[in-house]
């Protein structure tokens, strides 16, 4: 069976078609992601299938490890404890400062905006996009180049938990929608230490009932 693509460059809609299907667990945790194999199933070149892996890896949705075929990750309560350690550490504090300036930009409004519509959509991919969307815009507010760089890496690879929670339906996306909406108020109030405490606890929410999902 081969798939078709979007008229998209063939390297980019092949990295797109590649995504949404580990986001939405077509291409499962643990199985390998061969050159010839995508290049088989989706009729393009060796060379093409192979940045397009690359280009995942870089993303953190694939892995790869010496001598080995790039695999997509499995989440263990090591990896899930540990991303949303960092993701914490950069977010909750981002936050307090974004608060303290009361600084919310067109684009961090845009973007929650935008995940509310996406709520009602089954498309895990789309929302997984949103989300990550709405909190790229919160950090790039600061203005920063190193921390959106430094943010950008771990949100990248935690789309594989965002993605899981949606999956395995832990969490509905109004649901997320109206604890971003708290972090938006916190925000705008000026509420520094209201702000890290609702952003801390966006994040354990989530984190805790993956955790219960996979250690259950």
């Amino acid at each position: 069976m081969s798939i078709q693509l979007v008229t998209q460059s063939v390297g980019d809609a092949l990295v797109t078609s590649l995504r949404e299907r580990i986001l939405a667990d077509e291409i499962t945790a643990g199985t390998a992601v061969t050159e010839a194999s995508v290049a088989t199933e989706y009729k393009v070149a060796r060379q093409t299938a192979k940045a397009a892996i690359e280009r995942l890896v870089g993303e953190g949705l694939l892995e790869r490890t010496a001598h080995r075929s790039a695999r997509v990750p499995m989440l263990d309560e090591a990896r899930v404890r540990d991303l949303y350690f960092a993701r914490g550490v950069i977010e909750v504090r981002a936050y307090e400062l974004l608060a303290g300036r009361r600084l919310l930009t067109p684009e961090a409004l845009t973007a929650h905006e935008a995940f509310r519509e996406c709520s009602t959509t089954s498309d895990v991919a789309a929302l997984v996009q949103a989300d990550v969307a709405f909190h790229r815009a919160l950090i790039d507010s600061l203005e920063s180049d190193r921390l959106s760089r430094a943010h950008s890496v771990i949100i990248n690879e935690i789309r594989l938990c965002l993605a899981q929670v949606q999956n395995a339906h832990l969490l509905a996306p109004a649901e997320i929608a109206e604890e971003h909406q708290t972090i938006i108020t916190a925000i705008r109030d000026g509420d520094v230490p209201g702000a890290g405490q609702v952003g801390l606890e966006h994040l354990e929410h989530a984190e805790r009932n993956l955790l219960a999902h996979l250690c259950g």
